[in-house]
């Protein structure tokens, strides 16, 4: 179940883990009750979020750690910018980084973020430029009683640390430090949210969208003018004025520190975009900026300017209309 809450002035997206569909639940393990998440946020705001959680103590065993996993840009550097307490009724704490030389149990040697990042991915997000983030508790639990703890995660985030308006699903995942992120005849011992799509603003440059299919990606997200960037047009999300086209090409203007600007708008091998399959209508061209608008040594492109055209000359731009593309060139 989600609600969209009016507190304060401000939004707070809540779930109800028990009937969402993509969370995991554990019927022997942890398990993430809800999640309190304000819907939109400023770059560089400190974001409340609180992750309620409830953990069985059937059979005996442990003691063992909470483990929590939270997904976000990685250019966020959550790493960095992120503290987190809790609160139970057996006691309050710290939740603290896993150093990468503290191995996941089940893991197969991979540390928790990777091990997070091979189980649950990007978890709907649609642009790999995500990680995991792994933490735990700074105090044990022992698993005995047949009784439940319940409990809250309280995560403060600074978000958009790069400066990006940003579309994203961020996600959660806890397990303990005796399982990961298994399931057996006894049960499931882990339990995954992933949030509905929280959008920051007030940054500059492009919108990063994570959450909603693009008619245009560049990989890789983040790159400078020096670097090899494939460009792929997806003819799938919706009808263009392009649509139908076995051949497009890429119209584009650079723009340079110098204050020139150099267009490339011309229906050659150099601007083909090649469809990946007969019928894929996806269409691609890798490239060398810094060759393809023929800069000098000296001139840098700052951002790139582009459509998408046929041969007759019609064009798509940004979200489908006449507007262009922007990709701006930064690294990290």
């Amino acid at each position: 179940m989600r609600t969209s809450l009016h507190i304060k002035g401000k939004h707070l997206w809540r779930t109800c883990a028990c009937l969402i569909l993509g969370i995991v639940l554990a019927c022997c393990g942890e398990v993430i009750t809800g999640v309190d998440q304000p819907t939109t946020a400023k770059v560089g705001d400190i974001v409340p979020i609180t992750v309620h959680i409830s953990i069985p103590t059937a059979g005996n065993g442990g003691p063992d750690y909470l483990v929590l996993g939270i997904l976000v840009p990685k250019g966020w550097k959550a790493a960095q910018n992120t503290t987190i307490t809790y609160t139970s009724p057996q006691g309050d704490g710290i939740m603290s980084l896993i150093p990468d030389g503290s191995l996941p149990k089940n893991g197969g040697g991979l540390t928790w973020s990777a091990y997070m990042k091979k189980t649950f991915g990007n978890a709907g997000n649609l642009i790999d430029d995500m990680e995991w983030v792994a933490y735990q508790t700074d105090k044990a639990y022992i698993h005995e009683g047949g009784h439940t703890i319940s409990g809250d995660l309280i995560i403060k985030m600074k978000v958009a640390a790069d400066g990006n308006n940003t579309l994203v699903k961020l996600g959660y995942v806890i397990t303990d430090t005796g399982n990961g992120f298994i399931s057996d005849g006894n049960g499931t011992y882990f339990s995954q949210v992933s949030t509905p799509c929280f959008e920051v603003t007030g940054g500059t440059g492009d919108v990063v969208d994570f959450c909603n299919p693009q008619l245009t990606i560049i990989d890789p997200p983040k790159s400078l003018d020096n670097d090899f960037v494939t460009l792929t047009f997806d003819g799938n999300v919706v009808d263009t004025p392009v649509s139908g086209a076995n051949e497009l090409y890429l119209c584009a203007t650079a723009y340079t520190n110098d204050g020139k600007t150099i267009t490339v708008c011309e229906q050659t091998a150099k601007t083909l975009m090649k469809q990946t399959s007969a019928t894929s209508k996806r269409y691609q061209l890798t490239f060398w900026p810094k060759s393809f608008f023929n800069t000098t040594d000296t001139q840098t492109i700052v951002k790139m300017e582009y459509f998408v055209t046929n041969k007759a000359g019609a064009k798509v731009g940004y979200g489908n209309t006449a507007e262009p593309f922007v990709y701006t060139f930064k690294c990290g």
